[in-house]
């Protein structure tokens, strides 16, 4: 499942990659999940981002980078495959 990269960004001890869902469809995480090769964690968030109109923007999704150095792999517009 493809993915483009919206933003990247380090908070605490964690990397985090924020990336829009180019295909539609339904989707989970399991423990061996990676993001264009990379692990990341089994959990999945969906960050407070707003469309131009103010209505909620349901296709943006929050990953965890598993390894904080992977972190450099990833840049904004950069498209990506999701391994679930």
């Amino acid at each position: 499942m493809k993915f483009k990269v919206e933003f990247v960004y380090k908070l605490d001890q964690e990397a985090y990659v924020m990336a829009r869902q180019l295909e539609v469809s339904n989707f989970s995480l399991s423990a061996s999940s990676r993001l264009e090769g990379a692990p990341i964690r089994p959990f999945l968030s969906q960050p407070r981002k707003l469309r131009s109109d103010g209505s909620p923007d349901l296709d943006v999704f929050a990953f965890i980078l598993a390894n904080r150095d992977d972190m450099e792999r990833f840049w904004v517009g950069q498209v990506v495959e999701l391994e679930p």
